[in-house]
């Protein structure tokens, strides 16, 4: 990975430097064109966490954490940017609050801050740079009807509501939802109560609220093994709501690092990698990590990324490989490519151009009825006849001969390829 680095840095000015194949349809039988959002999308908002709409800058986050807590002797608002943990989404609203704050202001941390503190976001003019967004809600789309009790303010139209008047009064910063499967999965709709108007138009609302959003499904993890279990679930949490959030919306990836059940299973470094990688491969331009764990003992933690060195070794690692490759990651998606595995098993594909060179990332994926991934060898087809690619960060170079590059992949594999 580290090979790549610097080259990848250096090309981040030229990110909007696109050829004319951009522009061309996407040819008969090809897969149709994954579209991401612009980072030019953050402009809008001088205080949020890109103003500048730097495409070096990959959105790496954490939910609900603490910057005055501490683990391994530590305050977590300066452990977390230590793992490439830039940003925290939320601060517990209760009377524990301006504590948590004094804990951002010494740490120097950014946080979405809870939509009732407008007020006080604004009223500290001293740290601005630290209040990034506002996050308006958790979950509304399952918590308007919670343990039988119907809760109206959880309604689309009491959340859009809620999040315009929060937009009325500070412009300046963006608004953050966080969703359930209710959206995040393709049968959402199942178990859905209370509908506004219908199940599609009420997610496009709840989603209209949202200036960013992701929607949390832990499917490595999940206590009823029945349901689906494989890293291909969270890149299909992305593919989903992009039917309700439109393509123009920045959607992050939403992982656990511990146990996020109070039965199932605890997510292992792979798994976690994986399922990260995955929902980049289906076009999430952030990435959130849900570090809670619970247990059936009634124990748990709030800050599993840092408890679990094995987890924090592998956070670290792969958000440094996100951030190194953000120029590529934020570039426009091109057709172009396409992928076939020899034992008929997914791959997932990006193909992308920034400055005068070309990268290929591809991920072997799974499906419903093959949801843990397989090894395979894989044919990824290139806009190029011949030559040579670079697989970046793996100190090693394939041939690309008759517009193709074959390679191996082991089960949910990551490639990079620059040519």
């Amino acid at each position: 990975m580290r090979r790549g680095t610097a080259a990848v840095a250096a090309l981040a000015l030229a990110l909007t430097a696109c050829t004319a194949e951009a522009r061309q349809p996407v040819g008969p039988g090809a897969p149709p064109l994954l579209t991401i959002p612009s980072v030019d999308y953050y402009k809008k908002w001088v205080n949020g966490p890109n103003p500048a709409g730097d495409p070096a800058v990959f959105p790496i986050t954490v939910w609900m954490q603490d910057p005055s807590g501490v683990e391994n002797g530590e305050k977590l608002g300066r452990a977390f940017p230590k793992i490439g943990i830039d940003v925290g989404i939320g601060l517990w609203e209760d009377e524990w609050w301006h504590l948590r704050q004094e804990g951002l202001q010494e740490t120097d941390w950014r946080v979405y801050v809870d939509g009732t503190r407008v007020d006080d976001v604004l009223a500290d003019t001293a740290h601005a740079r630290n209040y990034v967004g506002y996050l308006i809600a958790d979950e509304p789309d399952m918590t308007k009807v919670y343990g039988d009790v119907f809760h109206p303010d959880m309604q689309p139209s009491a959340i859009l509501k809620a999040a315009d008047a929060v937009r009325a009064k500070d412009p300046t910063r963006p608004t953050y939802l966080n969703f359930s499967p209710w959206m995040g999965t393709p049968t959402g709709e199942v178990g859905y109560g209370h509908v506004e108007q219908s199940y599609e138009q009420d997610m496009r609302t709840y989603c209209s609220a949202a200036d960013i959003a992701s929607a949390d499904y832990y499917a490595w993890t999940h206590p009823d093994r029945n349901h689906t279990v494989g890293a291909y679930s969270y890149g299909q949490v992305i593919d989903t709501m992009r039917k309700w959030c439109g393509p123009d919306k920045p959607l992050y990836g939403f992982v656990e690092t511990g146990h996020p059940h109070d039965r199932g299973e605890i997510i292992q470094p792979d798994q976690l990698e994986s399922a990260v990688w995955n929902t980049v491969l289906h076009g999430a331009t952030g990435v959130n990590y849900f570090a809670h764990s619970f247990y059936t003992d009634g124990t748990g933690e709030y800050s599993s990324v840092l408890t679990r060195p094995e987890i924090t070794a592998r956070v670290a690692a792969v958000n440094a490989r996100l951030k190194s490759l953000a120029p590529v990651l934020n570039a426009p998606n091109l057709p172009g490519v396409t992928a076939l595995a020899d034992n008929g098993t997914p791959v997932a594909v990006l193909h992308k151009q920034v400055g005068g060179e070309r990268w290929v990332l591809a991920q072997t994926d799974g499906t419903k009825d093959d949801p843990r991934s397989r090894a395979a060898r894989v044919a990824l087809t290139v806009p190029v006849p011949s030559g040579t690619a670079v697989v970046v960060g793996e100190d090693r170079t394939v041939p690309i001969a008759d517009g193709r590059i074959v390679d191996d992949f082991g089960p949910y594999q990551v490639h990079v390829y620059r040519f």
